[in-house]
């Protein structure tokens, strides 16, 4: 899901042929666009939300993003879940999606061993299943036993796995122009 959603928000960036700058508010959560107060939802259904939106937004489609002032979590009826940027928590939805808040200071993994990271934890968990995640305070990467990558929020580097999945830099701003 996160590389499906790179690629749709470096295209829906590129589509906009302006100079806009995204941002992850911390490895393996949602993608915000910084300065925004609003969201966008794309033709595809995807939805985006601005890093100073305080609410959630469910597509069309069931897709779900939540802002950076948002401190809260909201569970879309297809069982899509996004965490607030203000919410010190995590939850957990009926079909085991997860998401941690951007305040949250720890780890969650789910009963499908899907994994979530805070934005202020500062490792790395892999859960039983080789998913993982990596936090807004840590400053590297972690490659999990089944190839899996995620990157810390201030890792300023990217990485390639052995099944080439890539994480990128927390701290890296691309811009297109």
């Amino acid at each position: 899901m996160t590389n499906v959603r790179s690629i749709l928000i470096s295209a829906f960036v590129f589509g906009c042929g302006g100079a806009f700058v995204l941002a992850q508010s911390n490895a393996n959560t949602e993608w915000r666009i910084p300065g925004y107060s609003s969201y966008v939802e794309l033709s595809s259904g995807t939805d985006i939300c601005g890093e100073r939106y305080d609410g959630y937004h469910e597509s069309r489609t069931g897709d779900i993003c939540a802002g950076g002032r948002y401190d809260s979590y909201h569970e879309s009826r297809t069982g899509e879940i996004a965490c607030g940027g203000q919410y010190d928590g995590y939850q957990e939805s009926r079909t085991g999606d997860i998401c941690a808040g951007g305040q949250y200071d720890s780890y969650h993994e789910s009963r499908t061993g899907e994994v979530a990271c805070g934005g202020r934890y500062d490792s790395y968990h892999e859960s039983r299943t080789g998913k993982v995640c990596a936090g807004g305070q840590y400053d590297s990467y972690h490659e999990s036993r089944t190839g899996e990558v995620a990157c810390g929020g201030q890792y300023d580097g990217s990485h390639r796995g052995r099944t080439g999945e890539v994480c990128f830099c927390g701290l890296c701003r691309p811009t297109v122009n």
